[in-house]
């Protein structure tokens, strides 16, 4: 009967021990904003359904699938610049543009034809600046 009790005020224990904890934590984190990631996933969304980014990333990497020199820095600032209204000083806009970038590279990756991609998506005449200069046409 002494074994009975021990067992079942060390399973309580347990039980409560846990439940305290999870929401311990849940309040830690809920009052530091999430670890930084509050609104990542309606943020992600929202960017996902912007042609002008996804158009630019998908271009940049048909390009490159295609052999040519990208101007990588003109490419960031403009998209730092299309996604600073997204940022919260936790560095978002940033986790977002890495997200985003990953999820247009693969649609570009899944495209067989990358030349005619290239030219449907008409990457020349949004984008004319995207191609870096060969230095054999300077």
């Amino acid at each position: 009967m002494k074994k009975l009790t021990y067992l079942t005020l060390f399973i309580t224990g347990l039980l409560l021990g846990s439940l305290l904890s999870y929401f311990t934590l849940q309040k830690i984190i809920a009052s530091r904003g999430g670890m930084g990631m509050h609104g990542f996933v309606d943020t992600a969304h929202a960017v996902l359904n912007m042609p002008e980014v996804m158009d630019l990333l998908v271009c940049s990497k048909l390009a490159m699938s295609n052999g040519h020199k990208i101007d990588n820095m003109r490419l960031n600032l403009t998209l730092n610049e299309q996604l600073k209204p997204m940022d919260n000083g936790e560095m978002r806009a940033l986790f977002v543009l890495i997200y985003v970038k990953g999820y247009a590279f693969g649609i570009a990756d899944a495209i067989a034809d990358k030349a005619t991609a290239f030219e449907q998506y008409s990457c020349n005449s949004q984008y004319p600046w995207l191609l870096k200069e060969s230095k054999k046409n300077k």
